[in-house]
């Protein structure tokens, strides 16, 4: 049975009976050194098992260990090495972070989707007229799929929670590995999507029977997310990077999940006044990048990302003799160490900068910000 099956099994929370016994392995010198690294680099080494099973596997496995980590980071011991993974700069902790992120992103979306679908077909089965019309084989696979549905949504919902958890927990004592550009705006755009999901206007397509069936904890979910919000809106980078999410945040949005913790008692005066905060900064900001917005009109090829199509901010060039923006290949090497143009290996050290190209990138905007200055000015 591999070590990582063993803490599973051993775990308090898996057997309470077993207390002594998980304390004593993880108290275990090699255990205090070695395993909160170890199972760091294992959360990401699994994405790819090379079983024809593998995409299923680790979430079976990433479930295992979000388990272990939540009894390793009640321990000050075990959570100060959780500290200086992150702190390390190998990298190894930023993987982790972008793997977690993907897995939340991914089982939330689908947690969503099945349950408005349960949701859908409760409804259907509770209008008796419309239910009566259906032929019987109809009734049957309605209800066979209703059945397939639940048993989804009790999985996903079961590891989106502890990857949330892993996150709320992880972000109030560590925050900057979370803010590196290669992050902090797709994680502020989960955040903001799923919040629209709790409390936009189509959070009602979630509510179902029975809830507890499935899992389905609204308002643990609501607390979690935005008390991640607040661990890392401590920083102006997270700000900003909200703000930069055009397709799912508003002061609406903000708004809304106020006034729903503060009806539920989610969140203490004192949080619920720094969540306020938090929204005014985002919203100064946004203000300020709609006055300071320029209208560059078309941007000039070489000036594109390849993959993304937008401006270059901080161009790097490939071994393939390709450039790239920095910030979007450092994401893609997250998920891949390859050249996404001839998928050769490719590692981070062998990116150099393209500085006459970034050179006349910045020439080029200096110009069409005097351009609409100017414009502006004899309007």
């Amino acid at each position: 049975m591999p070590l990582f099956q063993v803490l599973f099994v051993v775990n308090p929370r898996v057997q309470p009976a077993l207390q002594r016994l998980s304390d004593r392995l993880l108290n275990d010198p090699l255990a205090v050194d070695h395993i909160v690294p170890a199972l760091v680099k294992f959360y990401s080494d699994v994405e790819q098992t090379g079983a024809s099973s593998e995409f299923y596997d680790k979430f079976s496995i990433r479930y295992h260990l979000s388990i272990i980590f939540k009894e390793l980071w009640a321990s000050p011991v075990h959570r100060s090495h959780f500290v200086d993974v992150a702190t390390s700069g190998t990298g190894q902790f930023v993987k982790f972070v972008n793997m977690l992120m993907n897995d939340t992103t991914y089982l939330l979306d689908e947690s969503m989707v099945t349950l408005k679908s349960i949701r859908e077909l409760q409804d259907l089965m509770d209008n008796k007229t419309e239910w009566a019309r259906l032929t019987a084989d109809a009734q049957q696979a309605k209800q066979k799929q209703l059945s397939q549905e639940e048993r989804q949504c009790r999985s996903y919902l079961t590891l989106a929670t502890e990857t949330v958890d892993i996150f709320h927990y992880m972000t109030e004592s560590i925050q900057e590995p979370f803010l590196i550009p290669e992050l902090a705006d797709r994680l502020a755009a989960m955040l903001n999507f799923n919040l629209q999901q709790l409390c936009g206007p189509t959070c009602n397509n979630l509510k179902v029977r029975t809830p507890e069936k499935y899992g389905w904890e609204p308002k643990r979910l609501l607390d979690q997310m935005t008390g991640i919000y607040l661990h890392l809106g401590r920083s102006p980078r997270f700000a900003a990077a909200i703000a930069g999410d055009e397709r799912s945040y508003s002061r609406e949005l903000f708004d809304d999940a106020v006034a729903r913790m503060t009806r539920a008692c989610i969140k203490t005066a004192t949080e619920i006044e720094q969540f306020q905060e938090l929204r005014d900064k985002v919203e100064q900001i946004v203000v300020e990048k709609r006055m300071a917005e320029v209208d560059y009109g078309e941007i000039p090829d070489e000036f594109r990302d390849p993959l993304m199509e937008t401006l270059m901010a901080d161009p790097v060039v490939l071994p393939s003799g390709v450039i790239m923006d920095r910030p979007i290949i450092l994401r893609h090497l997250l998920n891949s160490q390859t050249d996404p143009f001839n998928r050769q290996p490719l590692t981070d050290s062998q990116l150099e900068p393209a500085m006459e190209l970034k050179r006349r990138i910045h020439e080029w905007m200096r110009s069409m910000r005097q351009k609409n200055s100017s414009g502006g000015a004899r309007n």
